[in-house]
């Protein structure tokens, strides 16, 4: 087997290799840094290495193999890091330049459970700068990274570093973050499955506003078997985070077969009020036939998010501004200019307008509550739009990501799935969401669709 095939095993498969004794950890990921060293100057996916530090990392978990210790559920596993969790000793910019030679002395929450499953860190995956700057995945300090389907256009935002590296084999596993779609539009742009779990699954510590409860880390892969067993090394209750939430399966991989003859699922392709692309909007209706051919009961429904955005903007950035508010502060010639007028923005807001925000949050809370008795799961498109340029700012700052923000405001589970190509060959998602707390029964939903279309096995074209 050669170095492209094994870096475009999966998880789950290279896992079972090791098991196997087809090569070592050290062997694996070697393979990976071949492959990071060849692809990546081309993509601009990963913008911090630690291939050294990882090639320790690999020595030591091949003496845990032969010792025969207790291995972590993703023990051996190559993995990237978003450059907004923390990692000891390796540099942490949230790409912006005031923070260019940032090296924090602890890890994120996320980083520590990464390491003790036994994941081995290649390094950090590009960002916009503190994930909110721009709608592309780039920034001052490092630059654009490139969708791997199509080196002129984009991979997505925020975590597009992650589903460049992903799509283009440069690492197993990588995780995101996802305050408003930043681990699902990137997963519908590169190919591949993103889940965000339901909000506190995964502890967000440390976090400048630890009761904000609209962001959330979440697992990114080539298939949604690695994506759940990821989740499982990541999921789970921390002493430091305020809301004790229990992980939805044990580590390891869970079930993920299940029959769905009589399951309710409701659909829609625009929310009423989105303006999705005409092709798009057919495709996916084109769909639904696999779903019902499960035996599910589809339906399309109605919801009124016509204010969502508004909704959206006013909540959001009590995160972003505190995450932002030190380098505003010291050092704002170093801060994005749309970083800063955000601030300006949200510091102008009135205790009346914030309470209006939440007031229209709840209403469409109880909407989805009412939904939510009618079907079991819902599905749309995951973008409006196919991806546009890598440095296109323009395009994407008009991007409407509705169809992805009733997840993070209320706390739903929600995983992007591939679902096919344009005629263009560009990749597309489909968007799964549930209740609160039905994180196994949307991962189960995927698997059933992937299973049955396969379109998360086409790579893209960079061996040609």
């Amino acid at each position: 087997m050669n170095t492209t095939e094994i870096c475009y095993l999966s998880a789950v498969e290279q896992l079972r290799a090791l098991d196997a004794g087809d090569f070592s950890v050290c062997e694996l990921v070697d393979a990976h840094i071949e492959r990071i060293e060849s692809i990546n100057p081309a993509l601009n996916a990963f913008v911090t290495l630690c291939l050294e530090q990882a090639r320790e990392m690999a020595a030591q978990a091949d003496r845990d193999r032969a010792s025969d210790e207790t291995l972590g559920v993703l023990h051996g596993l190559p993995l990237g890091v978003k450059d907004c969790f923390q990692t000891a000793g390796v540099r942490t910019t949230m790409a912006c330049l005031a923070l260019r030679d940032e090296v924090p002395g602890f890890d994120h929450l996320v980083v520590e459970r990464e390491k003790a499953a036994g994941a081995i860190i290649l390094g950090k995956l590009n960002t916009p700068e503190f994930t909110m700057a721009r709608n592309t995945c780039s920034s001052e300090l490092f630059g654009s990274t490139r969708n791997p389907h199509d080196l002129s256009l984009c991979p997505g935002a925020s975590s597009g570093g992650s589903g460049a590296a992903l799509a283009a084999g440069l690492c197993a596993l990588a995780d995101g973050s996802d305050i408003g779609g930043s681990v699902r539009n990137p997963a519908g742009w590169c190919n591949i499955v993103g889940h965000r779990p339901t909000t506190w699954t995964i502890p967000d510590v440390p976090n400048p506003r630890l009761w904000h409860n609209m962001n959330t880390a979440g697992p990114m892969a080539r298939t949604v078997e690695d994506v759940a067993l990821f989740l499982s090394a990541l999921a789970g209750p921390d002493p430091r985070c305020p809301v004790p939430l229990q992980a939805p399966f044990a580590p390891g991989l869970p079930e993920l077969d299940r029959d769905f003859k009589g399951f309710r699922v409701g659909w829609t392709t625009d929310y009423g009020s989105i303006d999705v692309d005409p092709d798009i909007a057919e495709r996916f209706r084109a769909q639904l036939g696999v779903f019902e051919e499960f035996g599910c009961e589809l339906e399309e429904f109605e919801l009124d998010i016509a204010e969502l955005e508004a909704c959206y903007d006013g909540l959001v950035y009590r995160r972003v501004c505190a995450d932002t508010r030190e380098v505003f502060e010291r050092a704002p010639d170093e801060l994005a200019p749309t970083l800063r007028e955000r601030q300006l923005w949200f510091d102008a807001l009135t205790a009346s307008e914030l309470e209006q925000a939440e007031q229209y949050r709840l209403r469409v809370w109880h909407d989805v509550v009412e939904l939510f008795g009618n079907y079991d799961l819902l599905l749309s498109p995951n973008d409006p739009i196919d991806p546009f340029g890598h440095d296109d700012d323009e395009t994407g700052f008009t991007l409407d990501w509705r169809l992805l923000y009733l997840a993070p405001l209320l706390n739903l589970p929600a995983c992007t799935v591939p679902c096919g190509f344009s005629v263009a060959g560009v990749p597309r998602g489909l968007h799964i969401s549930g209740r609160p707390g039905q994180d196994l029964a949307v991962l189960q939903l995927a698997y059933a669709y992937q299973q049955s279309t396969r379109f998360g096995e086409r790579r893209p074209a960079l061996d040609a």
